[in-house]
């Protein structure tokens, strides 16, 4: 599987209410998208940020949305984000089973002084023990071997069910909107 993200600063005169309208109009468009497993329409009201998430079954169905028209009309929008990508290296859900309001998104860098694979096996027992926590929707620990990060990324019901993170990089945001294949888990 493959996560993604990109991020744009929204103009001043673009309020909540109008990215709320946008991600409406948007979203049925995602229904049956080859290869989208997840997709999280995410707002920071304090920065003005909208910046979807995604999972995706494979790199060549990222691509593909990065070559159609959907991808095609943020860039017409909003103009042409930078996109983030990682391999996903532990999903699961949490006991929550309604949509999430809430994402957390910690980001550090990897040591160069342990093996890459002992690093993520450490992740990967720590996120074990994260999904028993109670609000917790979605947990994923996720590996960039491009700038060498890992990347913890936490969807809750609210901030308050939040557990707190230490990082390099932390990123809040409302979750608008969720959009999760039918078909099977993630």
């Amino acid at each position: 599987m493959l996560a993604m993200q990109y991020s744009v600063r929204l103009p001043q005169e673009f309020d909540e209410t109008q990215i709320r309208k946008h991600v409406a109009i948007r979203s049925p468009l995602f229904n049956g998208f080859p290869g989208l497993r997840h997709k999280f329409y995410l707002y920071d009201s304090e920065e003005k940020v909208y910046a979807p998430f995604y999972i995706w079954e494979n790199a060549q169905y990222a691509q593909e949305f990065l070559l159609d028209n959907l991808f095609n009309g943020v860039s017409q929008k909003f103009g042409r984000p930078r996109v983030r990508s990682w391999q996903v290296v532990a999903f699961d859900y949490g006991n929550l089973k309604e949509d999430p309001g809430y994402m957390r998104s910690a980001i550090d860098k990897v040591s160069a002084r342990q093996s890459v694979g002992t690093q993520m096996d450490r992740e990967k027992a720590r996120h074990d023990k994260l999904l028993n926590a109670a609000g917790l929707y979605a947990h994923m620990v996720l590996l960039d071997p491009d700038r060498w990060e890992v990347g913890h990324f936490s969807l809750w019901g609210s901030r308050t069910q939040a557990s707190p993170v230490n990082a390099d990089c932390i990123d809040e945001y409302t979750v608008l909107k969720s959009y999760r294949h039918l078909e099977g888990a993630a």
